[in-house]
């Protein structure tokens, strides 16, 4: 009995990595960012990832969900990467060599609610909002009460009427928001607390390491022939660019 099912193993093992040698697609999911993942699948980051796959035959596929949902997609196997990730932020998950951008995590809060803000000291016990899903409590090293919302709107809703003491967000994604909302931020600080890498996150089984690997041998490559810098420079982004 204990023959046959390692035989059964072995079989199931050599089938996965036969599989992962002969990919045709690769499907990244992703948060909807502006002018980095857009919904019709332009944007720097799914530009970053057609370089790497498409010129192997492999299709890169894209779908746009809210990034709570998109970690879920990789660990349930149906869905090959999310973007946007930190550094083994899940253990469902493997992660390359390289990352293709930062997050600068600002804390947004009102002026009159801390007359000297001193780091994450400041977050000790107060009422903390972000994107469902992005868990900075993680990195954070004081206990606080975490909000999650779905949208922005309704975290800058709820920060206006005190519900909350501090939005945490990207800085550019935060800007991006207070911008199309046209939020008036007169009465408001903002201070830079983070910096993190920003990876793919591959699904954890042997398609995600060959997928893994051959994004780090791809990247490596687009670095030292000036195509991944070029890429940069085409979407007005040069100043993101960290190699």
């Amino acid at each position: 009995m204990l023959k046959k099912i390692l035989l059964a193993t072995i079989f199931f093992i050599q089938i996965n990595i036969l599989a992962a040698q002969n990919i045709k697609e690769i499907f990244i999911v992703s948060e909807n960012w502006d002018k980095y993942t857009n919904k019709d699948g332009s944007g720097l980051y799914f530009d970053i990832a057609r370089v790497i796959y498409e010129p192997l035959d492999i299709k890169v596929k894209i779908g746009i969900y809210p990034y709570s949902r998109t970690s879920q997609m990789v660990k349930r196997k149906l869905a090959d990467a999310w973007l946007g990730s930190y550094i083994d932020e899940e253990d469902y998950a493997i992660y390359p060599k390289y990352y293709f951008d930062k997050d600068i995590i600002t804390a947004m809060f009102k002026k009159n609610k801390f007359l000297k803000f001193k780091g994450q000291n400041s977050l000790k016990d107060k009422n903390i909002g972000w994107i469902r899903g992005y868990d900075f409590n993680k990195y954070i090293d004081v206990d606080i009460k975490k909000h999650e919302r779905n949208n922005r709107k309704a975290i800058l809703l709820s920060l206006s009427k005190d519900r909350f003491d501090i939005f945490l967000d990207d800085k550019y994604d935060m800007e991006d928001a207070i911008k199309k909302l046209n939020f008036d931020t007169s009465e408001y600080n903002f201070v830079e607390l983070f910096n993190f890498k920003l990876y793919p996150a591959f699904r954890k089984d042997e398609t995600g390491k060959k997928l893994k690997e051959i994004w780090d041998n791809r990247f490596k490559k687009l670095i030292n022939d000036g195509s991944l810098k070029k890429l940069y420079i085409k979407h007005n982004k040069e100043k993101f660019y960290f190699y």
